[in-house]
């Protein structure tokens, strides 16, 4: 919400705030599920039962089309074709594109105006911080904007969830003030039939109200953060009670899905939970099956596993845009890694299943009256000159966030900064803003976006 509804939105009672999070609904329906989003949802239904031989002929098709493009288009991919000397013939096949270097963040952030194509019109703008609190805008056309929203339907209609029907959302969204603790903690979106629950108000004497609406509503589905749905399964644990009602699918996102949550959430909830894993660069979606693999969908766009001399199965995600044609991705890396399928040494590694998703895995801040917050990169979202950032809590009232600066940044808007942290956490927490040189990586070469000593 932007500064202005915000504010009318918090000052409204709860009756209006639910028709203000249902108007938004419906405009975002609409820019969502209209139009080509049919067609796309009905090709991607198609493309679970292609064969390898169809996969790749779509995928090569497509990938031709797109480089094609980049070379007559796109500013950064004509300098950087030139310098390699690349032909639009040379790149035909998925097995040619290792002849295109490999795009890192930091090369995306410095010369992103070089990303765009000319005369390019974005059907959306998406404001990412990634998960090493860098904050990117995105370019997004039509066609990778509603595939987007398509795959995550299709994941969930294949899950035996139907469009439409009852979803109980625990995310990142602020359905009121972070320091008013009275209750309701949630508000409906009718658009969707989705009601969304705070995941920054959730203790142990809250609890109870969440339960009881819970079994009023009686979702078919939960979706969100695994964090969130696991610390409620978690207080339905320690509190000896059980839900009064079963839904049909977990559904989580956005961070690591940990076993012992899975754990938790599929004894509490009595149902299967089938994450999946997706970036706000729209260019990798992979949705569990009922083995819990990562089936990695081949028409959003192609993803490999960079895997090294010591290790066959694990590495970084490197993905390749097939739709966004607004600000094509080539050879992107996406800043997660994940672990492949265990073949047999006679047989190749299958880069189009992931045995698991390694990266995002982030620690939560705890507040002095028992909430946990996860996931709380949000903060950074809207901030620019900022390269790196971790957010550090040392005690129960004292958090610090390390922010390394861009080289050509001059000044950082802290005041924006801190009303992004308090308005999640709440302000019994003390809050320094450290400027650092880096930022240390955790052994496994990983920056963790939150750390809670």
């Amino acid at each position: 919400m932007g500064g202005q509804i915000e504010k009318v939105y918090y000052s409204s009672p709860v009756w209006m705030q639910n028709i203000l999070v249902s108007a938004l609904g419906y405009r975002l329906y609409l820019r969502r599920y209209t139009g080509s989003y049919h067609q796309i949802l009905s090709l991607l239904s198609e493309a679970r039962h292609w064969t390898e031989r169809q996969r790749l002929a779509y995928q090569n098709e497509r990938l031709y089309e797109m480089v094609r493009f980049c070379k007559h288009n796109v500013p950064y991919y004509q300098k950087l074709f030139a310098e390699h000397g690349l032909r639009d013939q040379d790149i035909t096949h998925i097995d040619d594109l290792h002849k295109i270097p490999v795009l890192d963040k930091d090369t995306l952030r410095k010369d992103h105006g070089d990303f765009r194509a000319a005369g390019s019109k974005p059907y959306i703008l998406q404001n990412t911080s990634g998960s090493t609190g860098t904050p990117l805008t995105l370019a997004v056309d039509e066609t990778t904007y509603k595939m987007a929203m398509a795959l995550v339907v299709d994941h969930e209609e294949f899950h035996g969830v139907p469009f439409g029907a009852r979803r109980a959302t625990f995310a990142g969204r602020m359905v009121q003030r972070s320091n008013d603790l009275y209750p309701p903690f949630w508000r409906f979106n009718r658009a969707e039939n989705q009601r969304l629950y705070s995941s920054y108000h959730l203790n142990r004497d809250t609890f109870p109200f969440y339960r009881k609406d819970l079994d009023s509503f009686a979702p078919l589905e939960l979706i969100g953060y695994p964090s969130a749905i696991a610390e409620i399964a978690g207080y339905y644990e320690s509190t000896e009670t059980r839900p009064q009602f079963r839904p049909k699918a977990i559904i989580t996102n956005s961070e690591t899905l940990l076993s012992w949550q899975r754990e938790k959430i599929e004894n509490v909830f009595q149902c299967p939970v089938r994450d999946y894993y997706g970036t706000a660069e729209y260019v990798v979606f992979a949705g569990q099956d009922e083995k819990g693999l990562y089936q990695i969908n081949p028409t959003l766009g192609i993803t490999e596993v960079l895997t090294g001399e010591s290790d066959r199965l694990q590495g970084d995600i490197i993905a390749t845009s097939l739709t966004n044609y607004c600000m094509p991705l080539l050879r992107y890396r996406v800043g997660d890694s994940a672990t492949l399928v265990d073949e047999s040494e006679s047989k190749r590694n299958d880069q189009t299943t992931f045995a698991g998703i390694n990266g995002r895995l982030d620690d939560y801040i705890e507040t002095p009256d028992g909430r946990r917050i996860g996931r709380i990169d949000h903060i950074f979202k809207g901030l620019s000159g900022i390269k790196e950032a971790q957010v550090i809590q040392e005690s129960r009232t004292d958090c610090t966030i390390l922010v390394v600066k861009d080289v050509n940044a001059s000044e950082i808007n802290e005041s924006i900064l801190e009303e992004n942290f308090f308005s999640r956490v709440g302000n019994h927490l003390n809050l320094t803003i450290r400027y650092t040189q880096s930022i240390p990586r955790s052994a496994n070469g990983k920056l963790k976006s939150v750390i809670r000593k």
